[in-house]
């Protein structure tokens, strides 16, 4: 265990985008602290890869593509990851996504496909796993934004405002619906 104050034995941690970036950097450290983590993202290969790295660590994981613009997948990955782990006690969104393009530019399409993947798929992730946390009476979602929620970056408007509408839904969805 890297972590003695963090001690995460007989915990499985869910970690969507967990495969690249932040998102595999905490899916090492939640296996490091002794959790089984679950590793996610569209592409298989990085998944395969992720779980290959989470079990050289000595920590039990599974090999489960997700996308969060499709609540179905979602709920096979948690369904999956009950079916194998008996439950999940502790959720990670850091899927994201950005395309640099002129502000006047952005096509419909990608600003929507920003929304979809940092903003609403990240609400979905939360009510999917969520439910099932509040069932059990436990557990922990923690959601990875961007500095970009507190500072305009450069030609990335969309990225900027899913992740301030993002953080600003957060700020009031944990004053309100904390689970004890």
């Amino acid at each position: 265990m890297g972590y003695p104050l963090l001690d995460l034995t007989n915990k499985t941690a869910v970690v969507i985008g967990g495969t690249s970036g932040i998102g595999l950097a905490l899916t090492k450290a939640l296996a490091q602290a002794g959790a089984n983590v679950v590793p996610t993202s569209r592409r298989s290969e990085q998944v395969r890869s992720a779980v290959v790295e989470v079990q050289a660590l000595g920590r039990r994981s599974l090999a489960q593509i997700c996308d969060v613009t499709d609540e179905g997948t979602l709920t096979q990955l948690l369904d999956a990851v009950c079916a194998e782990f008996g439950g999940v006690q502790i959720l990670v969104n850091c899927a994201g996504r950005t395309k640099r393009s002129p502000t006047l530019g952005v096509p419909e399409s990608e600003w929507q496909a920003i929304m979809e993947t940092n903003l609403n798929g990240t609400l979905r992730a939360c009510r999917v796993f969520g439910r099932h946390m509040v069932e059990r009476r436990y557990g922990r979602i923690i959601n990875i934004a961007s500095l970009a929620s507190f500072v305009a970056l450069y030609e990335v408007a969309a990225y900027c405002r899913s992740w301030r509408t993002n953080q600003i839904l957060g700020d009031r969805v944990g004053k309100v619906g904390r689970l004890r």
